[in-house]
Formats: structure tokens, sequence, C-alpha cells
């Protein structure tokens, strides 16, 4: 197998992958100085050349940003099957024989090292046969494949933005209120591993609590006193009245 790309996907998918028993017989990169890296890694030759990517091998995994897979795709040897990894992408941009495998995991600077034991892979193929290819592939990482179409692995990519991007954004609000009152940034700890529970259980709804559920006002009134005194403060009022909104409303219902 080979790799189109040099970021953090690549970087934890490819060594898994060798950490697996496969074989990474070529990567290619736009930068040649990150190329020359990953290769020596994967113990993998640089080709500065998409076309000229060997064509002796199962797959070429197109490791890139959402945006730039179609342009790279389109540089690839036609008879090359090849696959991506994002979450709402369609495969047959890539033309070609084609598939997916997506990780549900986020893939940070601080975490591309880390183990893929168990993390769940959605995983779409055109045929049957690249669709088997793709689960070995998949759990040659560690992971766990699980089949799904491109609607549906797009809307399992909408809960996960809900689930990680806009829950790691609040965390972040939260230290930036602690960090500006000169408190310990980790003081949300036990409540953000109690959160854990309810994603573990899958019965985070039935676990909501504050004032925004109990529509205590005068509670809310104070908050919303305190958030002038923060910087951002305008747009974190904001937030903090749609959010309010949003569980008093839901709950509702």
């Amino acid at each position: 197998m080979s790799i189109a790309g040099t970021g953090r996907v690549a970087q934890a998918l490819g060594q898994a992958w060798q950490k697996g028993g496969v074989e990474i017989v070529e990567v290619w990169g736009r930068s040649q100085d990150r190329a020359q890296e990953l290769g020596r890694k994967l113990n993998a030759v640089v080709v500065d050349d998409l076309a000229t990517l060997s064509t002796d091998i199962d797959a070429v995994a197109v490791l890139v940003s959402d945006d730039a897979i179609r342009e790279v795709a389109q540089s690839l040897p036609h008879k090359v099957k090849r696959f991506h990894t994002s979450g709402v992408t369609d495969k047959d941009v890539l033309g070609g024989e084609n598939g997916v495998i997506w990780p549900i995991k986020s893939f940070s600077a601080n975490t591309h090292v880390e183990d893929l034991t168990e993390v769940p892979f959605a995983v779409e193929a055109g045929s049957k046969e690249f669709q088997a290819m793709l689960h070995r592939l998949v759990k040659e990482s560690g992971g766990i494949p699980f089949n799904a179409s491109s609607q549906t692995r797009a809307k399992i990519h909408l809960a996960a933005v809900f689930t990680h991007n806009f829950s790691n954004h609040c965390f972040a609000l939260s230290q930036q209120i602690l960090d500006e009152e000169g408190l310990p940034k980790d003081l949300m700890r036990p409540l953000a591993e109690g959160l854990m529970e309810g994603a573990k259980s899958g019965n985070s709804y039935s676990l909501q609590t504050g004032v925004a559920l109990r529509k205590d006002l005068g509670s809310q009134m104070k908050h919303l006193e305190l958030l002038k005194g923060f910087s951002n403060n305008k747009a974190l009022t904001e937030f903090y009245k749609f959010v309010s909104k949003h569980i008093a409303d839901s709950h509702e219902l």
C-alpha cells in the first residue's frame, strides 16, 4: 500500500498499519521535508510525482484535507484502487475503484501517535472485494470496521461534531473563564468525567442538569452579569443565552 499525504491522519494511520504488519511502499506529500520524515518512519520510498506511484500495490490511501481529495486523486495512476478517510466527502470524488475508511476519532497535534485499538471505522467501497480489503486494513490498524453508506457516514460525522468539536469548544470557554480568574484550568475535571458516563451509556439527555433546565432565571441573570467582566464578553453572552434556551426548549419537548 502507498500513502498520499503527510498530516496527522497519515502519521497515525501509517504507523498503526506498519505496526499491524502492513507494508507501506511509497509516500507522497506536498512538503518534501514532511514526506521524507514520514517515509523514514515507515521505511517507505518518497516520490515527488503522484503519477509515478507504483501500480503494483493493493491501494493508495489518500490522506489529505477534504478539499484536496479530488485534486490529489485525479493525479493518481487510474488503475490503482484508492480510498480516503473523510467523514463527509463522497467516495466517488476519488474516481476509479474507490472506497472510504473513516475513523471515529479526533487527530489533534497531541494525539497523532495514540493507539487506534478498538476505534470504530465506517467503511464503504464500490465492490465487495475492495470492501473486504478495507475491513482487513482497519483490523490491521487495531480498529473495528462497520459498513456505512455515504449518507449514513455524513450523519455520523455530524454527531461527532456535536460530541467532540462543540463539547471541546465549551471546555475551552470554561477554561478561559477559570484562567482569567486565576483558577486552575483543570478544576472542571470531575464534571467532565461525569459527562463521559452519559456518552458511554447513550443516556446523556436524561442526565442534563443545571439552571437552564430548571429555568432558574435569577441564577442565569447572575451568570450574564458575571460574563460582562470577561474578555469577548458579548460573544460569550450570546452563546450562553442561545445554549440555555436550547436546553430549556429541548426538555420542554
